[in-house]
């Protein structure tokens, strides 16, 4: 795409029309797919302030809460955690005589006007992004759940 002389590259564009569905089939699916490969991975929501960026992870308000939002406006994260677990079960099931043994850590983090915050910790702000050579980036006391 050439916009004034500035060309931007995209992998993929979704229109107004794609569902909660094509996302996590476009950007789900290869992810939890990387990540039984051993791959860490990451999605990252960029955009203006109501743009969407929560719907698209999350599905509707209080979606996680009540049991009666339907299944196709679930949001990225639930499908992407519920894909995973199915995917490690069938994954031992398959490999029953082998010891299989899996490791699953997960944060969430929110930069907002240049400051991050812990979204599992919301106490935690103005966390501070680091880089080191063993590890590579990271982000300083951001909570870690197994």
């Amino acid at each position: 795409l050439s916009i004034n002389g500035r060309t931007f590259t995209f992998d993929s564009v979704a229109d107004v029309e794609a569902t909660q569905l094509d996302i996590f089939e476009h950007v789900g699916v290869p992810l939890v797919e990387n990540c039984l490969a051993g791959f860490n991975s990451s999605v990252f929501a960029y955009g203006q302030t109501g743009s969407g960026k929560t719907y698209t992870m999350w599905g509707p308000a209080n979606s996680l809460a009540e049991e009666n939002v339907a299944k196709e406006q679930q949001g990225l994260t639930p499908r992407v955690f519920e894909r995973l677990f199915a995917r490690i079960k069938e994954e031992q099931t398959k490999h029953s005589d082998q010891q299989l043994n899996y490791q699953c850590n997960c944060s969430f983090l929110e930069i907002y006007n240049e400051q991050v915050t812990d979204l599992l910790d919301p106490s935690q702000r103005n966390l501070q992004i680091r880089e080191d050579v063993k590890s590579g980036v990271y982000v300083e006391n951001l909570t870690e759940n197994q």
